[in-house]
């Protein structure tokens, strides 16, 4: 007989965003990368501008400024902190084994009482699905009381030429770091929902390039109604969405489907600073001019047919 466990009570009231100071337009990507004319005006008509380049950085040291800025802004003590989760999507995002990223991050930060480690199955969705162990961990063990999550991709030189997803957005290299507590007055968490569609499960097709997914849409819209179902909404209930910086146009179909006016997407950060992996949303949500007791929905959807909602109340 499986064992039914009481969830706590959770929130994240904090969070931090590190982008690297050197942006590359679109014009300046495709003369680099030898893209034709006609696909930079296609991403340009989409919306793309930009993305930050953090050259010879590493992802280490990214996720090291994210981390140390949440703590100073939070103002935390190391020590207070009880669990680390590294999260990230491709490979140049960790530091070649056997070397360990998150005990890096962790050792680096002075989070000697942290449990840490990494996960990355989810891809783009690994941070939301973060909070949710985070939650589960804190459901087994009482004594964990707080965590940070961190997210930190970055493409590298050598993948300088798949930067574009298709004509709809350009990834972008960054980190964010977010808490997650008991019983956190702000920002707390209502609902979430996961669903992976397990057509993708490759990911891309022989020659490394996505493989178009019909379904898409629906899968989206789907995720994000279980989650809001989950937090005891309507999608009239929101405030905004917190989106992934991924096809302008598709959302807003999205938006069509959930019955909603364009003005409840954020949309600010879309030509501004590309697509930030897993980071997108909850960059959004810092930046967003949140609204005492607003409903807040971030969305993440991943490569293998990830997808991921996350529900907060402000």
């Amino acid at each position: 007989m499986g064992i039914t466990e009481t969830l706590p009570a959770i929130g994240i009231p904090d969070i931090a965003c590190y982008l690297p100071e050197r942006r590359v337009s679109v014009e300046e990507w495709g003369q680099r990368t030898g893209q034709s004319e006609q696909r930079i005006q296609a991403m340009l008509a989409n919306g793309v501008r930009c993305f930050h380049d953090a050259m010879s950085q590493s992802p280490v040291g990214m996720g090291i400024k994210a981390v140390r800025l949440l703590m100073t802004k939070a103002h935390i003590a190391p020590r207070s902190v009880d669990l680390l989760i590294y999260t990230h999507t491709v490979q140049s995002s960790i530091a070649p084994p056997p070397t360990s990223t998150a005990g890096h991050i962790q050792a680096s930060c002075g989070l000697q009482n942290a449990l840490s480690f990494s996960i990355a199955q989810q891809n783009c969705v690994s941070p939301m699905l973060a909070v949710r162990i985070a939650r589960q961990m804190m459901a087994r063990h009482e004594h964990i009381q707080r965590a940070i999550i961190v997210s930190v991709d970055l493409m590298g030189t050598t993948a300088d030429t798949i930067r574009g997803i298709l004509d709809l957005s350009l990834h972008s290299d960054g980190a964010s770091a977010f808490l997650v507590e008991r019983e956190a007055p702000r920002n707390q968490v209502l609902g979430y929902h996961f669903f992976t569609d397990g057509r993708f499960f490759r990911g891309t097709d022989e020659n490394h390039n996505l493989v178009p997914d019909e379904k898409y849409h629906w899968s989206c819209f789907a995720t994000m109604r279980s989650a809001l179902q989950q937090a005891g909404l309507r999608p009239a209930d929101l405030t905004r969405i917190l989106p992934n910086h991924v096809n302008m146009e598709g959302w807003r179909l999205v938006l069509s489907m959930l019955r909603l006016p364009p003005e409840r997407l954020f949309t600010d950060n879309f030509a501004r600073i590309g697509h930030v992996f897993g980071c997108d949303p909850f960059i959004n949500f810092l930046h967003e001019r949140k609204t005492s007791g607003g409903h807040y929905l971030l969305f993440s959807s991943g490569l293998a047919g990830c997808f991921g909602a996350l529900v907060l109340k402000h």
